[in-house]
């Protein structure tokens, strides 16, 4: 096989599924059905005639040709990310593409900003990129990010712009019943907690979820009571901070970009808007202003 048959969209499809560690992920990140993510694969293996991941009922694990493949992709998305970030960086105009990752529980605390950055220049074409994927700036995978960590990664710049608080919570029946039981969110990981342990040791443990929205469904139907950042709990309808519970910071909130694009005008004033945005609502993100009080 010549080495010009390779799709580069077959490339990207690889690393992302590398990374997803399951089809149905990458499927999410990449915004198509998990049968086209399958068929590429399957189509991929075939033009290099070697197997790239190992199939097991927890998902794919790469195999060691797999992982030699994926050292010489992200070699290659290095460059051309070199390449955009070159011509982004030097772009004065407040005007282009723009994509922006948000963590699911920020979405709701900065979307009535980001909807006045958008009609305030509307040349701008503001794109969400999935968080669950971890893009990656480096690559290109996203120009700012706002990420929920103590450890940002030093190869990109940036600020720490408020604390994420969580509490338990649940609906009006769930949160003051005495018989209640606990619902675990186990993902995304930088949302873990130890409020079972601390604030209800002898609740009963009924329930698990791996992602923030099955979370909200279940708590909001009266599954149980569970974790839940401040910033939805005290905020959203149809929840109320559990007796006996006290907000914990689980991380800070950072907001980052590549040093390429720091000063890229669009990045730049978004970055802004993002700031000023969480810096109003500190008290909301860490648990200070539950429902009734005015965080600002």
């Amino acid at each position: 096989m010549a080495a010009n048959d390779l799709d580069w969209d077959d490339l990207r499809l690889f690393a992302v599924l590398a990374r997803a560690g399951s089809v149905r992920r990458a499927a999410q990140a990449l915004d198509v059905h998990a049968s086209t993510v399958t068929r590429r694969l399957e189509h991929f293996e075939r033009q290099l005639d070697v197997k790239l991941f190992n199939r097991n009922p927890g998902g794919l694990r790469i195999s060691p040709a797999g992982a030699d493949v994926l050292a010489r992709v992200e070699n290659i998305a290095a460059g051309v990310a070199d390449i955009e970030r070159a011509v982004a960086g030097s772009d004065r105009r407040l005007a282009g593409p723009l994509l922006l990752s948000l963590p699911d529980a920020m979405i709701g605390v900065v979307m009535p900003e980001l909807v006045a950055f958008v009609r305030a220049w509307p040349d701008i074409r503001l794109e969400f990129a999935p968080a669950e994927s971890r893009p990656d700036i480096g690559q290109r995978e996203a120009d700012c990010a706002v990420t929920i960590t103590d450890a940002p990664p030093q190869h990109l710049v940036g600020r720490c712009v408020g604390k994420v608080a969580m509490a338990a919570y649940g609906s009006a029946g769930a949160a003051n019943a005495e018989a209640a039981g606990w619902v675990e969110l186990d993902g995304p990981p930088e949302l873990r907690t130890e409020l079972r342990q601390r604030d209800f040791p002898n609740m009963p443990l009924i329930a698990r979820s791996q992602d923030l929205g099955t979370q909200l469904a279940a708590l909001r139907a009266g599954l149980g009571i569970g974790p839940l950042p401040c910033a939805i709990g005290d905020v959203a309808s149809g929840f109320v901070r559990a007796a006996g519970t006290t907000p914990t910071v689980v991380g800070e909130l950072w907001l980052l970009t590549h040093p390429d694009l720091r000063s890229t005008a669009r990045v730049t004033e978004c970055m802004k808007v993002l700031t000023a945005a969480f810096k109003a609502e500190e008290a909301v993100l860490e648990g200070r202003a539950p429902r009734g009080i005015d965080a600002r």
